[in-house]
């Protein structure tokens, strides 16, 4: 499955926390990067500047849920605090943009793993595509710069 992955750092070697990031992706199948790695600020208003880029997943799995799984594990590993309020500043922020052109929402149960560290219950949700991806320039542009016609498709009035 291909999947579109926003990684965003607002806390310490921010560079480094999306290498690693994507280091950390890597092992999930084929990352290519987007050349452009953009400085935000925080939409929050709480926090330093976020650095954002896009990577393209090709991933082993076919399951965007459990891409999802996965993506809040490397969060976990790099150091994220899912117990802090929402949009609190952070490590490493991963988003699933877009997933092998699933679309619509789903809940699940979440597994025994990361039951302890989500601040949401025991229930995951998904909305694909994101519902605000469309909207940030800092998913956009990345995106852009890596594939013109998944912006477009993002983009697109449905």
């Amino acid at each position: 499955m291909i999947a579109y992955i926003a990684l965003g750092s607002n806390l310490g070697d921010r560079q480094e926390n999306i290498s690693k990031g994507i280091r950390m992706l890597s092992e999930l199948g084929r990352v290519t990067v987007s050349p452009l790695t953009i400085e935000t600020e925080d939409e929050a208003g709480i926090g330093p500047a976020y650095l954002n880029t896009v990577v393209e997943l090709d991933a082993a799995t076919a399951d965007p849920r459990t891409l999802l799984e996965e993506c809040l594990r490397i969060e976990i590993a790099a150091g994220r605090d899912r117990a802090l309020p929402r949009n609190a500043p952070r490590e490493l922020d991963l988003d699933l943009i877009m997933a092998g052109g699933w679309c619509g929402h789903w809940e699940w149960d979440s597994p025994k793993d990361l039951r302890d560290f989500l601040r949401l219950g025991p229930r995951l949700t998904l909305d694909l595509p994101h519902p605000m991806a469309a909207r940030r320039e800092f998913v956009l542009g990345p995106l852009k710069a890596l594939s013109p016609s998944q912006c477009e498709a993002l983009t697109k009035p449905s």
